[in-house]
């Protein structure tokens, strides 16, 4: 065109760097951004947005920033698009930086600018002002019919934790596509409430709705936190059977999920499947051997990553790291630990100072451990005070713990927890007076203890089971076949381990209440209601029991069954009467 004469507009310019983006072309996008300079057009209100679309699509926000700061009069679009591109590049103090400029310019907002702060508000949590940005939506008028606005709005209020309003304002959309959809289904499955993420996913399938890959990783998630094996299955049969082409993101969410709920050899041979893996696809591996407590497979599986030049990252001696600590491996943690920034330039953080600790409290190395926390370059973290917390809790050290809780209190934002456990610890050394303060001063704080539960899937279903529940189950099926597997559990040898109940009580209390603890229930309600032979599968909110790890062991051993126990920290394979983990935990 160029080449005979023919006189270039606004109109071609536009198609010639929409056709960059298409064809990936960088340098032509500057070579015309360059003509539209030359033929006085870049403040152009339809070459400008073009030209700011490109750049940012192509990697350069610079070039992008430029062309804005080039136009005169900046329209909505213009503002708009600038602040999609900060979005892009996750700038969103930058949105906001925007937003004030406009603000002094007197620039009167309109819908596209508006989505645009309302996402930025979602990513960066900031909840009170997506909650502003909403209310000046509803005083203009602009959330009505406009479905992009709904779904930014969904999405915000969910990524900020408001997931019940979040729920109404889904509720009130009356067309709901697959974006809006998915925002739910993951605001929920990342908030904790997998079971209502799970029945959204139904809903939406219900409803004829395709999923998308965002849907899928969510829905895998909800089936991850829940331990949900069936449903999880289910989503990558629905994956397979309608010829949804996997990613190596679906890949490393069914990794995880596999390893989750239980199945690290069917979460090994999916990441055997993926045709290029990554390094969260290597770390997420590496990760589920070690919360199996195969820390051995895990380290392989780390030297192998490395043996194809597949370079680790922080993440990747999280995982590596942990590993070592579920087994105890001490100078392989160390070795790993010191490799970090002499081998691959890798900074420790928070995480793997946390790590550390942990490797030594369970060790009990833990004196060893609190130097190391003194030593640290940086300001210790809840992570690593809360790992000693916890190795004080394993190890009886009940005047350390007290010096630890003072120093977590002020940095951890779940109080309850800390509390909590230095009331077990209290009561597992017999300090019932230190227990009743803590408990007093909980009280007066207005914290509430998190209700330990367990969980078992039985034919998609999922049941919950926590100690209260005891008294529920007597004269059941529960009770008799519980009576019964105790009796023989005792001509084996069991003997309750009354440290385990952690209220003062006389020692008949605390025999029946180790009797109603939720492993327990779960694993005699698995055994009635699962098919002979099956693995009984359950997971724990919190750490298993001592005396129901036990008991799971003598259980295992009378009905000749495999028993799956997942808790906060690791899985315990019980199978004829031997844990996985060699009762190192």
């Amino acid at each position: 065109m160029l080449k005979e004469g023919k006189l270039v507009d606004s109109f071609n310019l536009v198609f010639a760097v929409k056709a960059c983006f298409g064809l990936s072309l960088f340098q032509g996008a500057k070579l015309f951004h360059s003509l539209a300079i030359k033929l006085r057009l870049e403040g152009d209100p339809y070459v400008a947005p073009a030209l700011m679309n490109v750049y940012t699509e192509l990697g350069s926000l610079e070039e992008a920033h430029k062309v804005f700061e080039e136009v005169p009069l900046k329209n909505s679009v213009i503002w708009g698009v600038m602040i999609k591109g900060y979005l892009n590049f996750s700038e969103e103090f930058g949105v906001f930086e925007l937003f004030s400029r406009m603000r002094r310019s007197g620039f009167e907002l309109d819908p596209f600018v508006v989505e645009g702060l309302i996402q930025a508000c979602g990513n960066v949590y900031a909840g009170k002002e997506g909650k502003t940005f909403h209310g000046l939506c509803i005083k203009k008028n602009f959330i009505d019919s406009n479905f992009f606005l709904q779904t930014s709005l969904v999405d915000m209020y969910m990524k900020c934790g408001f997931l019940d309003f979040a729920l109404k304002l889904f509720e009130e959309i009356s067309y709901r596509d697959v974006v809006v959809w998915s925002a739910i289904i993951a605001g929920f499955a990342r908030n904790g409430r997998a079971l209502e993420s799970i029945s959204m996913f139904r809903q939406m399938l219900a409803d004829s709705v395709t999923p998308n890959s965002v849907t899928f990783a969510s829905i895998v998630l909800a089936c991850s936190s829940l331990g949900s094996l069936k449903q999880g299955r289910s989503i990558h049969g629905y994956m397979i059977r309608n010829g949804v082409e996997l990613d190596v993101k679906n890949y490393t969410s069914f990794i995880d999920m596999y390893a989750k709920c239980g199945c690290i050899v069917t979460a090994y041979r999916v990441f055997c499947q993926i045709p290029e893996k990554n390094v969260f696809s290597w770390s997420t591996m590496i990760n589920g051997f070690g919360m199996h407590g195969l820390c051995a497979e895990a380290l392989n599986l780390f030297y192998e990553m490395r043996s194809v030049n597949q370079l680790p990252n922080s993440v990747t001696f999280v995982s590596v790291l942990s590993a070592c600590s579920h087994s105890g491996r001490i100078e392989e943690g160390w070795s790993h630990f010191k490799s970090m920034s002499r081998d691959y330039g890798i900074t420790p953080v928070e995480e793997h100072y946390a790590c550390m600790v942990d490797l030594l409290g369970r060790a009990g190395k833990i004196d060893e451990a609190l130097s190391f926390i003194n030593n640290m370059p940086t300001e210790p973290g809840a992570s690593a005070w809360g790992a000693l917390l916890g190795a004080c809790r394993i190890h009886r050290r009940a005047e350390l713990a007290e010096e630890v809780a003072k120093k977590l209190l002020p940095l951890e934002s779940d109080q309850s927890g800390v509390y909590v456990m230095l009331s077990n610890i209290y009561a597992d050394v017999g300090m019932w007076e230190m227990v009743k303060k803590t408990r007093l001063k909980m009280c007066e704080k207005g914290l509430h203890k998190i209700v330990g539960f367990t969980s078992i899937e039985i034919e998609e279903k999922l049941y919950l089971f926590s100690s209260e529940d005891r008294f529920a189950y007597k004269n059941t099926q529960i009770e008799s076949l519980w009576n019964s597997l105790k009796e023989r559990m005792r001509e084996l040898g069991y003997v309750p381990d009354l440290r385990f109940v952690l209220h003062d009580v006389d020692d008949e209390v605390k025999q029946e209440v180790l009797c109603g603890h939720s492993e327990k229930l779960a694993i005699v309600f698995g055994l009635l209601n699962s098919g002979e032979g099956m693995p009984i599968r359950i997971t724990k909110n919190m750490r298993v029991c001592g005396d129901c790890h036990t008991a799971s062991k003598f259980i295992s051993l009378i009905t000749r069954r495999k028993i799956i126990m997942r808790d906060v920290k690791r899985f315990h394979h019980v199978q004829d009467g031997v844990c996985s983990c060699g009762d190192y935990w």
